[in-house]
């Protein structure tokens, strides 16, 4: 079969698999991990071969510049302290636990080569769980501290990835060393993430490109951060992340709504298709993995797996429990409250350890020979266990996830943030006045001027009356006006995100009806 049929087949199974999981209303990545297991044992499907070199390069960049360009900044920042703890020092623990566990249970598994696993399948997924949560009552700070940990610990599992490369191809290894190591390449990725974040930025505010390019040059910047970094010797997925944030936070200050609603469409379809492509290729090359592995059954293997996806979810449960009541402690005495105000919260915090795509690309990237020329011991090993870990967490604990949120009953949240009816009232609002001022500093006059006042009072009418928003038909003699309504609610939206009065996912459902608005408007121009 040529590659270019090859992908094509992939694409359509990815596609079949969306279809499925809106059509039964299941959610995508556990779909995913299920399909990907299912297509390995397909007869007469081709053996695809993936260049572990370019793995990390390739699925990277772009899957943690999208999550970080989503993160709300406030937020993140309001939790950095449950963030740092579960990105970090989690992520240090699981791998030594894991590599202690692999080492002792797994014949022929060296400390260095349990490192090197625990590194790739420490770091959590939120993408399956926050998915899920969204549909239940649970506390929206929960999924805060979540995406933020996914978002971070990437950084550290790598970090460690490579530091257990490292140490199996000199059989060295130096704690001292390490942990300068890691502070030189976590500090690099931010500063070039930030360097190359601010270059973007002048680059979407003052370059006055056309839209399309606009697009490419989102892409442009997720990669380039990462290949700054990489090219210095620092931690590409901190930059690439670092760089997320910051563009994310300005980009409704420099996009323009077709490039905003562009971008997004384009960067919706590459996420989607980069993560059922390395599921789809890792469960096409299963089949070989296992028979490339010598000396052991598929029932030991699968034993192997199941042993160190425990492992992992008892870690997290110690960790995070323990955490939680030294936390609890340290606060009191210095008169601050809890974190989390019940056991509940932690018991959820702590079940929610799915795996995901970063897990599974850092196993497809390890290379098939060391830096010192010996083939990497272990290697297909570890990328079996590291897919038993996520279908034993992606799959089994996200499909029991629903049943046990119910059973913990957090109840209807309460929550700081205006609702949606008030934010749209006070939209109205905003508009109403800066419409009438242009029309008394311009003396604006005649039968449209009064039409689009009449339109925003009665929408403004409707509202406070409880009755929802009604669309609003363009007019060409009416443009001005309507382009001063729909700036000044930008103006406002912006303002209440920065004032922390609106969650960030309304945020942006709202701000892409103004851009919606304004497109339809600019169609309109003669």
């Amino acid at each position: 079969m040529h590659p270019l049929e090859t992908v094509i087949l992939l694409l359509i199974f990815v596609i079949g698999l969306a279809l499925l999981a809106r059509r039964f209303h299941l959610v995508f990545p556990i779909l995913l991990t299920v399909g990907g297991l299912c297509i390995g044992f397909i007869p007469g499907l081709p053996s695809v071969s993936l260049d572990p070199s370019i793995v990390l390069l390739v699925f990277l960049p772009p899957v943690l510049y999208s999550a970080a360009w989503y993160t709300n900044w406030s937020d993140f920042r309001r939790n950095l302290e449950p963030i740092v703890v579960l990105a970090l020092a989690l992520v240090l623990v699981t791998s030594v636990g894991i590599a202690l566990v692999a080492h002792a249970l797994i014949p022929g598994f060296t400390l260095s080569m349990g490192l090197l696993l625990g590194a790739i399948v420490s770091p959590s997924d939120a993408v399956a769980a926050t998915a899920v949560m969204k549909t239940l009552a649970v506390p929206r700070r929960i999924m805060i501290i979540l995406e933020g940990e996914s978002l971070v610990n990437d950084a550290t599992a790598l970090v460690l990835f490579q530091l257990a490369l490292a140490t199996m191809g000199t059989g060295a290894f130096s704690l001292g060393d390490s942990l300068l190591h890691f502070l030189v390449l976590a500090g690099g990725g931010v500063g070039v993430g930030f360097a190359v974040g601010y270059a973007s930025f002048c680059l979407h505010k003052y370059g006055r490109l056309e839209p399309t390019l606009e697009t490419v040059l989102t892409f442009v910047t997720a990669y380039s951060a990462y290949l700054a970094a990489e090219k210095l010797h620092l931690s590409g997925v901190l930059s690439v992340v670092t760089t997320g944030l910051l563009i994310g936070h300005k980009q409704s200050r420099v996009h323009s709504p077709v490039v905003r609603m562009q971008a997004v469409a384009v960067w919706d379809f590459v996420i989607v298709l980069l993560n059922g492509l390395i599921f789809i290729l890792i469960g096409l090359q299963l089949p070989h993995v296992v028979t490339a592995i010598k000396g052991q059954s598929l029932s030991q293997l699968v034993g192997f797996g199941v042993l160190v996806s425990v492992t992992a979810v008892l870690i997290r449960f110690l960790f995070i429990f323990l955490a939680d009541t030294i936390s609890n402690q340290f606060r009191q005495l210095i008169h601050l409250l809890p974190v989390f105000p019940s056991r509940k919260h932690t018991t959820l915090l702590a079940y929610v350890s799915m795996r995901g795509i970063v897990s599974l690309a850092a196993a497809r990237a390890i290379p098939e020979q060391l830096p010192n020329g010996r083939p990497c011991p272990g290697r297909n090993l570890i990328l079996f266990i590291t897919f038993c870990v996520i279908l034993f967490t992606l799959v089994g604990q996200g499909i029991a996830l629903p049943a046990v949120i119910r059973v913990l009953q957090f109840g209807q949240q309460p929550t700081d943030y205006l609702s949606r009816h008030e934010i749209r009232q006070r939209l109205s609002k905003r508009a109403l006045v800066e419409v009438n001022q242009v029309v008394r500093r311009d003396g604006l006059t005649g039968n449209v001027v009064q039409e689009i006042i009449d339109r925003h009072q009665a929408q403004l009418n409707e509202l406070e009356q409880g009755v929802s928003t009604t669309s609003l038909n363009q007019h060409k003699l009416g443009q001005k006006l309507m382009r001063t309504a729909i700036q000044s609610q930008r103006d406002e939206l912006l303002a209440l995100r920065d004032n922390q009065q609106i969650d960030i996912e309304l945020f942006h459902e709202l701000e892409n009806e103004l851009d919606r608005e304004e497109i339809q408007l600019q169609n309109t121009d003669v």
